[in-house]
């Protein structure tokens, strides 16, 4: 018992002892633990430092690199006497880094500028700095009045330009800003405290695996302020010179060389000649180049369009210009020139123009003004196109970029100036098709050269299938042979020809002469006209319609174009061979052209036949009483018929078609008026065009020899 207190008082000392061991060792257990939690975080940071940080730097050092574009010229489009009528032009626009026409100047920008001008110790060199920078402020403010000098513009003008760029830029930085921002606060946003443990759970697991905001609140820049911007488009060349080679005087400009389709002589061989423009951005982004859409420009554009080629532009990461380096030079595209003679085009148009435009003076209430107007002059022997003339047309340079207005004008017009009358208009051919109704009598045996046909004025009774001549005068041909018949265009005989024949000779040798089929003319767009069909030339007991006989004349459901006309006078011409048009010539050297086809004899034509119908068509121009002899030019023997395809509740259409000279043929010449009238109304203008081909001496007394 006596004991016990001291007892007591061991105890409590070494309770006491115990409790302050414990208190020295907790700081030491703590340290100890955040040293543990540490040591993998510095692990870490030291591997990423010194193991694998170059993985993270190593992208922003490697430059960034572009390819660019070059375009290449295409193609010029040349007439057979040199004259160009489609080109590409060179274009000089005057382009700004964006920085440099920045007001105020960009702080970072100019900060960098400063230090590439300077050496690692200038950079520590206030004044070294405060002297750069003003000398580049000074730069920024005289460059105005340098380009004003240069160009001509003023200086208000190229600010106000300078300045449109800056607030254009300004606008979409501040709204891709905003988009930004609001994305970053809509993630901001997602946690809901209301939520509880599972919002806090969800929280952390965001925040551990979503990459941080860093760029939220970094410099937002768009790639338009490190790209340079035209200020001046279409600039001299002189001007271009200039800028290059004064780059000091001239920093931050550069010169954009480009090119664009033009067409010197405007509306001449509108149709033949087709427009080219831009075609669309390839599957890398790239502009593609001019693609031709109409006429030669598209039916050409392998030879024409260039090859573009490629640069490439390596920057830093600031988009400063380091090095730039043409990988690929751009290849110009081959020029095609064509068959005819501007001289002849614009002759032949001009003649076209004041027939589908007459002055008010001319006109009567008795004269139709055509809709339109065709004219073609062929070589028989090659089927080159001399002259492949429409009317109206509009300028070729209008229809590469059209206004709203000037379109809409084009679209109205009734004349339908895009419309190419050479190659995508059939026609009935009236009395012309009396050509191929006298060889398919001739060559089946229904009638023979010297054989004697009668014309009482019309074929059965005086109210149907009357002849011209009697319609105006009441009177008939009287005893006529088939030369004879063809010279004066007495429908009547070939009424009675028809009866004879029936419709399968008649359709045979419509086939045969190229009718009812395209030419092969080396132009986009041909049309293909339109024989009649069998089944409404016979009844259904196989017995010839009145529909024969209006095919024997070249009327009813029979559709011809201007294109294969001239190619039926143009065999009749050169023997019977059926020759292939074409506007562009062969490139020398080169292999032929798959569009040229070669000549064809026309099938089962004979000698005889083909001199029975040139002595016929002779005597429609060359005798007073003949059909076409208001086409007569003296000192010249020509071949000429002439024809009026009805149109019902409408204006005959006006035929001409013929070729000179009569026993040398070189040129057939076919003259279309759309609603003109009668044949009359064109054989005075046919009557023209023969006379300046013969004063210009396309004439000449030359027959180049053709095989069969």
């Amino acid at each position: 018992m006596r004991n016990q207190p001291f007892s007591q008082l061991t105890d409590e000392w070494a309770d006491s002892h115990q409790s302050r061991g414990q208190s020295r060792r907790r700081p030491w257990l703590l340290a100890v633990i955040i040293i543990a939690f540490q040591i993998p975080i510095v692990c870490r940071l030291v591997y990423v430092q010194a193991f694998i940080g170059e993985r993270f730097i190593a992208p922003w050092r490697i430059p960034l690199e572009e390819r660019e574009v070059i375009p290449a010229r295409d193609g010029r489009i040349l007439s057979r006497d040199g004259v160009v009528l489609a080109q590409d032009l060179a274009q000089y626009d005057l382009a700004v880094d964006y920085r440099w026409l920045e007001r105020p100047a960009n702080p970072l920008w100019l900060k960098r500028m400063v230090n590439r001008e300077l050496n690692s110790e200038q950079r520590k060199d206030p004044l070294a700095r405060e002297q750069v920078e003003q000398r580049l402020q000074q730069h920024r403010e005289t460059l105005l009045s340098n380009l004003s000098e240069l160009t001509g513009e003023s200086v208000e003008e190229m600010a106000g330009r300078m300045a449109g760029i800056q607030r254009r830029i300004e606008a979409m930085k501040e709204s891709v800003d905003r988009r930004r921002q609001a994305r970053a606060d809509e993630q901001q946003s997602d946690f809901d405290w209301s939520q509880g443990l599972t919002g806090i759970s969800r929280l952390v697991v965001d925040e551990l695996t979503r990459p941080p905001d860093r760029f939220v609140d970094d410099p937002l820049i768009l790639k338009e302020e490190l790209q340079s911007h035209d200020v001046l488009t279409n600039v001299p060349l002189q001007v271009a010179a200039t800028v290059q080679s004064q780059p000091e005087r001239f920093r931050g400009v550069s010169i954009r060389s480009s090119s664009f389709r033009s067409y010197p002589q405007q509306d001449l061989a509108a149709h033949v000649i087709g427009i080219r423009r831009k075609g669309s951005s390839t599957s890398g982004g790239a502009e593609a180049g001019r693609v031709g859409e109409s006429g030669v420009e598209r039916l050409q554009q392998p030879r024409l369009a260039g090859i573009p080629g490629e640069r490439k532009k390596t920057r830093d990461r600031h988009g400063d210009l380091i090095s730039s380096e043409v990988l690929t030079a751009p290849t110009d595209g081959q020029d095609v020139t064509l068959t005819f003679d501007s001289r002849l085009q614009r002759l032949a148009e001009e003649l076209l123009d004041r027939a589908v435009f007459p002055p008010p003076r001319s006109l009567s209430s008795e004269t139709p003004i055509p809709r339109g107007a065709c004219l073609i002059a062929m070589d028989v022997w090659t089927g080159d196109l001399l002259v492949l003339a429409s009317s109206p047309r509009v300028s070729l340079n209008t229809l590469i970029r059209p206004t709203a207005e000037q379109w809409r004008q084009i679209q109205n017009d009734p004349g339908q100036p895009l419309f190419s009358r050479g190659t995508q208009m059939a026609l009935p051919p009236g009395s012309l098709f009396q050509v191929v109704t006298a060889m398919a009598a001739l060559e089946s045996g229904a009638v023979t050269a010297d054989e004697i046909l009668h014309c009482q004025g019309y074929l059965d009774t005086p109210d149907q299938y009357r002849c011209s001549l009697f319609r105006r005068q009441g009177i008939g041909h009287g005893q006529l042979t088939l030369q004879e018949a063809l010279g004066q265009s007495c429908q009547v005989c070939f009424y009675s020809l028809a009866r004879r024949l029936g419709p399968d000779p008649l359709l045979q040798w419509s086939a045969r002469a190229g009718l009812g089929g395209v030419t092969g003319i080396d132009l986009p767009g041909e049309v293909a006209g339109k024989l009649p069909p069998w089944n409404q030339l016979r009844t259904a007991q196989g017995k010839p319609t009145s529909g024969v006989l209006q095919f024997a004349v070249g009327q009813g459901a029979l559709l011809v174009s201007p294109l294969q006309v001239a190619r039926l006078f143009a065999a009749i011409a050169n023997g019977g061979r059926l020759v292939t048009p074409h506007v562009t010539q062969e490139q020398p050297g080169a292999e032929p052209s798959p569009l040229h086809s070669p000549i064809v004899r026309l099938p089962g034509l004979s000698p005889a036949t083909i001199e029975t119908i040139r002595r016929g068509l002779e005597q429609g121009v060359g005798d007073p009483r003949g059909a076409s002899h208001a086409a007569h030019v003296e000192m010249l023997e020509m071949a000429v018929a002439s024809g009026s395809g009805s149109v019902a509740g409408k204006p005959d259409h006006a035929w001409v078609a013929g070729y000179a000279p009569a026993r040398q043929p070189r040129v057939a010449v076919v003259l279309v008026l759309e609603h003109g009238g009668s044949a009359e109304a064109a054989l005075p203008l046919f009557r023209e065009f023969i006379t300046e081909l013969l004063g210009i001496g396309v004439f000449r007394p030359a027959n180049p020899s053709v095989t069969d």
